[in-house]
């Protein structure tokens, strides 16, 4: 069938997210512009790069025995303050991952669904269904590497972040987000075979309309 031409072309360069987006659909000839798609990707990027744990150090500067001795006695307090408040940002970011993949993977789910609509009620089919398929395959692929990666760069950045935080703590966060974007592809790939059967209806739509 036409869908284990995905798993041929799982090794092609995407390029720039957004410019291969607006390629392929043009090259769909659907009038389906990503633009929400593309949004909710920038959205997520901005925000993954303003993010940063780490507070600013105040430069060293000589202390007295008495200053010594009081810090030492507020250790044990400030250790747990900062503790707890770094675990709620460490847990604030996981949230804001986890809706940003979720996000971005409806949008995709939206684009397929739109375009499938465009391919069956549309102008004239101009492209074989062969060929639809395969721009599809290239789209799909698109989208799934996008959520992949950028899961990654989620993960990444709170492994990083959170250096000093429990392993109890951190992992299992780390582990959801890479599980999230995994399935974030699975959700994107069953879309895209479900649209099979759209392509198969339109040509044979398009022949009727010929004989």
């Amino acid at each position: 069938g036409l869908f284990c031409i995905f798993f041929f072309l799982t090794e092609e360069e995407t390029g720039e997210f957004a410019t291969m987006l607006t390629e392929l659909l043009f090259e769909l000839h659907v009038a389906a512009t990503p633009d929400k798609l593309n949004k909710a990707m920038k959205k997520a990027h901005d925000w993954l790069s303003s993010q940063s744990f780490h507070s600013e150090e105040e430069p060293p500067h000589p202390k007295s025995e008495r200053e010594e001795e009081k810090e030492s006695s507020e250790a044990a307090k400030e250790e747990t303050t900062v503790e707890v408040k770094e675990n709620q940002n460490i847990e604030e970011f996981y949230m804001r991952s986890i809706e940003s993949l979720a996000e971005i993977t409806a949008r995709c789910i939206e684009q397929l669904h739109k375009v499938a609509e465009l391919i069956l009620h549309g102008q004239e089919v101009e492209k074989p269904e062969k060929d639809q398929a395969v721009v599809l395959t290239k789209l799909t692929i698109a989208m799934c590497k996008e959520v992949s990666s950028l899961s990654r760069k989620f993960s990444d950045s709170l492994t990083s972040a959170a250096s000093k935080t429990k392993a109890e703590v951190l992992n299992p966060l780390v582990n959801s987000i890479q599980l999230e974007g995994s399935n974030s592809a699975t959700y994107i790939q069953e879309a895209f075979r479900l649209l099979l059967p759209v392509l198969q209806f339109s040509q044979i739509q398009a022949s009727c309309s010929k004989a």
